[in-house]
């Protein structure tokens, strides 16, 4: 299995890492920060999940164009040519209606993720639209929720 690389904030991490666990070993899964980036600019990551801004772009940039798909929070505010002219799959997910993974609802147990449009995860397999039920973690960003399930989707994991 290949590496996963996951931009988030650390309140998030222990949750993500946690969820992910289950489906991935561990020690494939990696978090980049603002401090680690320029120490792991030159792993190859088969999934990058951007669900936070990163100041350095340049190295950003470095790690991107290695990876085979990008899983990206639309509603940050990042510089989308970080991913220009380079050949991978990117999924979308957030609040923004336009996203290829975003929110139909959420109440104090549930919330439902929406698929807007067919996918193919990373085996060819493809996902038609639907919606997904998935727990509302407390004190989890619901970005951070979204974020687990497109990565678990794409590897065939739901």
């Amino acid at each position: 299995m290949s590496f996963i690389g996951i931009i988030t904030n650390p309140k998030n991490e222990e949750y993500m890492a946690k969820m992910l666990s289950k489906d991935f070993p561990i020690e494939n899964i990696i978090f980049i920060t603002n401090k680690n980036i320029k120490n792991i600019r030159n792993i190859r990551f088969q999934t990058i999940a951007i669900d936070k801004e990163i100041k350095d772009s340049t190295n950003l940039k470095m790690i991107v164009s290695n990876a085979n798909y990008i899983i990206l929070n639309s509603d940050l505010n990042i510089d989308l040519e970080i991913l220009k002219n380079l050949d991978l799959v990117v999924i979308s997910y957030g609040f923004n209606s336009k996203a290829t993974f975003t929110i139909s609802s959420v109440s104090e147990n549930n919330i439902i993720i929406c698929l807007q449009r067919i996918i193919k995860n990373i085996f060819g397999s493809k996902y038609e639209p639907q919606e997904l039920e998935i727990e509302n973690t407390k004190n989890v960003d619901i970005s951070a929720i979204i974020c687990v399930q497109s990565i678990r989707l794409m590897y065939g994991k739901i």
